[in-house]
């Protein structure tokens, strides 16, 4: 019996202002890289794609821990094989920039597009993971982080906070007709530019009346911890005080003939957004 999954989810999940992030200007020395690939072909296949970040404005890299003032960390990674021999159309697309960039602009970029028709039985796994983690104490120059004249009246520091955010994907199909968006921003200019972390995939029909054949799913998983301060009398009322805790988590998976599997995952955060 012929079985038609449609799944169609679509999640937002936004930070409050009351300790949240407020990305970290870049390095004096930026650097780009871009990678382009397209296969076609019939036989074996795979293709994995790992980046490891870390920055801080001001610590050492290398003393941490502790924690003098705050660092970010994100991490992406991309693999995708065949068990067999198949019908393989790929391409992917990855931009990693280490400049300070603004809203509507990413710090890791790729998009992955995946056609794939097993012989003889044979699938593709293929799976993609973006983290971005935040760790920063109390900074009592919100002026210094943000151009907006207005964020001293929301609070008269930036509190300390521990925020996580991880999104990923995986397939393994038969038939598949995959695409995936991945991004991510914790650099800028300014804090004024909120962090952002997206997830985007989207399995649809093959061909009209071909669906795709196997397993879809699907995660986001998010860890909020702000800091805050009582009677306004600044960074040494109470230092570290943790005033808000958020832990929020949703799979989302489809298993069988797939018309239509979408999930969209968002994460945000930020002093000003």
């Amino acid at each position: 019996m012929k079985k038609i999954l449609i799944v169609l989810v679509t999640l937002i999940v936004l930070a409050g202002y009351a300790g949240a992030d407020h990305t970290l200007p870049p390095v004096p020395e930026t650097q780009g890289i871009v990678t382009s690939a397209s296969i076609n072909a019939v036989g074996n296949f795979a293709s994995s794609t790992e980046i490891q970040w870390r920055i801080t404005a001001e610590d050492d890299l290398t003393e941490i821990p502790p924690l003098e003032t705050g660092i970010y960390e994100s991490v992406y990674t991309e693999d995708t094989q065949s068990d067999g021999v198949g019908l393989v159309l790929y391409d992917k697309e990855l931009d990693v920039e280490t400049s300070g960039q603004i809203s509507g602009q990413w710090n890791i970029e790729a998009t992955k597009q995946i056609a794939f028709v097993g012989i003889d039985g044979s699938a593709i796994v293929s799976g993609d993971v973006i983290m971005l983690d935040v760790a920063a104490t109390a900074d009592p120059q919100v002026t210094s982080a943000l151009i907006c004249p207005f964020a001293e009246q929301v609070s008269p520091v930036v509190p300390a906070h521990c925020n996580r955010a991880e999104a990923g994907s995986t397939i393994d199909m038969t038939v598949a007709n995959v695409r995936t968006t991945t991004s991510d921003r914790f650099i800028s200019p300014s804090g004024d530019h909120p962090a952002e972390l997206n997830h985007d995939i989207r399995v649809t029909e093959l061909v009209t009346d071909v669906p795709s054949v196997g397993m879809a799913s699907a995660y986001l998983n998010v860890l909020i911890q702000e800091g805050g301060f009582v009677g306004g009398e600044g960074l040494d009322e109470r230092p570290g005080q943790l005033m808000e805790r958020i832990e929020f988590s949703e799979v989302s998976a489809a298993d069988g003939a797939i018309t239509l599997f979408e999930k969209l995952m968002h994460y945000e955060s930020g002093m000003v957004r």
